[in-house]
């Protein structure tokens, strides 16, 4: 019989490398199964109290008690000297979480703070805003083509990270006839012309014709089911929302928001990398929540009802009157286990993994409300 390792339950506990054990802890973490996660931590840390990827994984799966050792061990290693900055920021994001379980607001604030102060290195703003006015106007002068019909009946669930996105995903793929394929990273690739000495998706538009949205269709539904009901949940999708009409006419668009303040702090608070720079501080979060909307505009004004708005704190407070109406443009009944996403199983390889694990619960979208007078005295007001 196999553990959570995959390797044979007979097999001594020490035989199994840092490896193996950090791999099966972070298998069961996006799976749900949060105590198997804590057993194999522990005998992470049995052999390597410090090792990073023990830490981290051990913070994701727990709500944490003051009394926490591995919350002593982690602030003891924020004083050692020589530390890299990429691990001084990781720790202080460990602890800004750890203390945010403990409800120590004005501690938790702080350690986020520094943690993003540490890391440094962001984007560059006036090039975004820039790149985001390139691509309306460009959107805007190219000709409205929409392919056929055909292929997988497309959902694509968009919008800034921790609005929402991953909940309703794992709620509409809890119905029996919906897949959820999670953060696809396609959209983006396909709507690139290769070998182009610009950005490429301004390339991309510039002589736009049906057969360059058909090649970019293929390449897109390369790998997918070609029929049924099909989840993207790429978050960053809506920098291509203007695409979605021309290449799937009856694709319904959903757009996740909620407070803009609400939406910034969670990305600001959580130890994003790759692909979220903007995140690393404040200034640049809240303008690129900004360039977001303009962009969803751009698809807004071509899905027309395809298009649907939803509101994280209506989709928590009544999640059947907010997606019985998406299930009706597809022609599919309501079904209870769309309302317990708790329940669907499956990986979920995002920072979301511990809220939908939890099942739906209103105070989700509530609980930043703590922190307002901070953001608006320390970051709104800095």
């Amino acid at each position: 019989m196999a553990d959570e390792t995959g390797k044979d339950m007979n097999q001594k506990p020490h035989d199994d490398t840092l490896q193996d054990l950090s791999t099966a802890a972070n298998r069961a973490v996006n799976e749900g199964r949060f105590d198997a996660a804590r057993d194999l931590c522990a005998r992470i840390f049995a052999r390597d109290p410090g090792n990073l990827s023990g830490l981290w994984l051990y913070t994701y799966a727990t709500r944490y008690a003051p009394d926490d050792p591995v919350l002593a061990r982690i602030e003891r290693y924020t004083q050692q000297p020589g530390l890299s900055d990429p691990l001084r920021s990781q720790l202080f994001f460990m602890i800004g979480k750890a203390y945010d379980d403990m409800g120590r607001v004005e501690r938790a604030f702080d350690a986020i703070v520094e943690a993003n102060a540490i890391k440094g290195v962001g984007v560059d703003d006036d090039a975004l805003d820039k790149l985001t006015d390139q691509l309306v106007a460009a959107v805007e002068a190219a000709p409205r083509i929409a392919l056929e019909r055909t292929g997988p009946r497309m959902i694509f669930v968009l919008g800034m990270p921790r609005s929402g996105t991953s909940l309703t995903a794992q709620m509409l793929g809890a119905h029996p006839e919906i897949t959820n394929m999670g953060e696809r990273v396609a959209l983006g690739p396909a709507l690139a012309k290769a070998g182009a000495t610009g950005n490429p998706h301004l390339a991309f538009l510039d002589g736009l014709s049906a057969t360059r949205l058909q090649a970019a269709r293929a390449q897109y539904l390369d790998a997918l089911p070609k029929a049924g009901i099909i989840i993207d949940k790429m978050p960053e999708n809506y920098w291509f929302a203007w695409a979605i009409p021309m290449l799937f006419p009856d694709a319904i668009i959903l757009h996740l928001t909620r407070d803009r303040l609400a939406t910034c702090w969670s990305c600001f608070r959580n130890d994003f990398r790759a692909g979220h720079q903007y995140s690393y501080k404040w200034t640049s979060t809240t303008r690129q929540y900004d360039r977001h909307l303009r962009l969803c505009d751009l698809g807004r004004g071509r899905a027309g009802r395809g298009w649907v708005p939803l509101r994280l704190d209506e989709l928590t407070a009544r999640p059947r009157d907010t997606l019985a109406p998406v299930l009706d443009l597809l022609g599919l009944d309501w079904t209870d286990a769309v309302a317990r996403p708790e329940q669907a199983g499956g990986s979920m390889p995002t920072l979301s993994k511990w809220q939908v694990r939890q099942g739906i619960d209103p105070k989700i979208s509530d609980r930043w409300r703590a922190y307002l007078p901070l953001i608006m005295a320390r970051l709104e007001g800095g």
